[in-house]
Protein backbone atom coordinates (compact mmCIF):
# COMPACT_ATOMS: atom_id res chain seq x y z
CA UNK A 1 0.00 0.00 0.00
CA UNK A 2 2.91 2.22 0.72
CA UNK A 3 4.51 1.80 -2.41
CA UNK A 4 1.24 3.11 -4.30
CA UNK A 5 0.94 6.29 -2.59
CA UNK A 6 4.03 7.67 -3.40
CA UNK A 7 3.46 7.46 -7.66
CA UNK A 8 -0.10 8.75 -6.57
CA UNK A 9 1.19 11.53 -4.78
CA UNK A 10 3.60 12.33 -7.12
CA UNK A 11 1.53 11.94 -10.60
CA UNK A 12 -1.08 14.35 -8.64
CA UNK A 13 1.22 17.39 -7.78
CA UNK A 14 2.81 16.97 -11.13
CA UNK A 15 -1.10 17.07 -12.92
CA UNK A 16 -1.42 20.41 -10.45
CA UNK A 17 1.37 22.00 -11.31
CA UNK A 18 0.34 21.79 -15.16
CA UNK A 19 -2.82 23.29 -14.52
CA UNK A 20 -1.14 26.22 -12.28
CA UNK A 21 1.23 26.77 -14.90
CA UNK A 22 -1.60 26.77 -17.53
CA UNK A 23 -3.70 29.08 -16.00
CA UNK A 24 -0.85 31.38 -15.38
CA UNK A 25 0.08 31.46 -18.83
CA UNK A 26 -3.50 32.27 -20.09
CA UNK A 27 -3.82 35.00 -17.08
CA UNK A 28 -1.08 36.69 -19.14
CA UNK A 29 -1.95 36.52 -22.25
CA UNK A 30 -5.47 38.01 -21.49
CA UNK A 31 -3.53 40.74 -19.87
CA UNK A 32 -1.28 41.61 -22.89
CA UNK A 33 -4.24 41.63 -25.08
CA UNK A 34 -5.78 43.95 -22.56
CA UNK A 35 -2.85 46.12 -23.01
CA UNK A 36 -2.94 45.78 -26.66
CA UNK A 37 -6.68 46.81 -26.83
CA UNK A 38 -5.75 49.96 -24.41
CA UNK A 39 -3.03 51.19 -26.65
CA UNK A 40 -5.00 51.02 -29.62
CA UNK A 41 -7.63 53.03 -28.46
CA UNK A 42 -5.04 55.77 -26.89
CA UNK A 43 -3.35 55.87 -30.55
CA UNK A 44 -6.84 56.43 -32.12
CA UNK A 45 -8.28 58.82 -29.50
CA UNK A 46 -4.93 60.79 -30.21
CA UNK A 47 -5.07 60.47 -33.88
CA UNK A 48 -8.63 61.52 -33.85
CA UNK A 49 -8.06 64.59 -32.04
CA UNK A 50 -5.24 65.66 -34.00
CA UNK A 51 -7.69 65.48 -36.83
CA UNK A 52 -10.53 67.11 -34.90
CA UNK A 53 -8.61 70.17 -34.78
CA UNK A 54 -10.03 71.26 -31.56
CA UNK A 55 -7.96 74.58 -31.52
CA UNK A 56 -9.77 75.97 -34.51
CA UNK A 57 -12.83 74.72 -33.80
CA UNK A 58 -14.51 78.43 -33.37
CA UNK A 59 -13.35 79.63 -36.94
CA UNK A 60 -15.19 76.93 -38.64
CA UNK A 61 -19.22 76.35 -39.27
CA UNK A 62 -21.45 74.04 -37.39
CA UNK A 63 -21.44 71.84 -41.46
CA UNK A 64 -17.60 72.13 -41.70
CA UNK A 65 -17.42 71.13 -38.01
CA UNK A 66 -19.62 67.88 -39.11
CA UNK A 67 -17.89 67.07 -42.61
CA UNK A 68 -14.49 67.14 -40.62
CA UNK A 69 -15.46 64.89 -37.56
CA UNK A 70 -17.20 62.18 -40.63
CA UNK A 71 -13.72 62.64 -42.52
CA UNK A 72 -11.51 61.82 -39.47
CA UNK A 73 -13.97 58.63 -38.25
CA UNK A 74 -13.82 57.27 -41.99
CA UNK A 75 -10.32 57.93 -42.60
CA UNK A 76 -8.77 57.40 -38.56
CA UNK A 77 -11.61 55.60 -36.74
CA UNK A 78 -10.73 53.01 -34.23
CA UNK A 79 -9.68 49.83 -35.71
CA UNK A 80 -9.12 46.62 -33.91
Amino acid sequence: MSNLKIPIFTISIIILSFLGIKKLIYLNQAKDLKNKEKSNLIESIRVLNECFDLENKNKRTLNNSIELIEYCLEEYGYKN
